[in-house]
C-alpha cells in the first residue's frame, strides 16, 4: 500500500471524530448529553491526530513511553465519555416521558 494512501486512511479517523464533535456540538443546548458527547469525540480527535503525527515524525525515543501511555489513557476516557452519552441519550429515550422519534 502506498504511503500516502494509507497515511490517508489514518488521517480518517481524525476526520470521523471532528464530525461527531461538530454533530454533538450542534445540539449543545437541546440535549442534555450533547456536552458529554463532544467532550468525547474532541478527546478522540485529539488523540487520532496525535497518533497520526507521531507516525508521520516516526521518532521513538526511550522517554516517549510515558506520553504514549497517557495519551492512550486519554482516548479511553473519550471512549468512555462517548458511550456514557449514548447510553444516557437512549436512557432518557426510553422514558415514558419522552416523545418518541418522528419519522421522515
Amino acid at each position: 500500500m502506498p504511503v500516502l494512501l494509507r497515511e490517508a486512511v489514518g488521517w480518517l479517523s481524525v476526520v470521523v471524530s471532528l464530525g461527531g464533535l461538530a454533530v454533538s456540538a450542534l445540539h449543545l443546548g437541546r440535549v442534555r448529553w450533547a456536552g458529554v458527547l463532544t467532550t468525547g469525540f474532541a478527546l478522540q480527535a485529539l488523540v487520532s491526530c496525535f497518533y497520526r503525527l507521531f507516525t508521520l515524525v516516526a521518532l521513538r525515543p526511550a522517554g516517549l513511553g510515558a506520553a504514549l501511555a497517557l495519551v492512550s489513557l486519554v482516548g479511553v476516557a473519550g471512549n468512555v465519555a462517548i458511550v456514557a452519552g449514548v447510553a444516557g441519550i437512549l436512557f432518557e429515550a426510553r422514558r415514558p416521558g419522552a416523545a418518541p422519534p418522528s419519522a421522515p
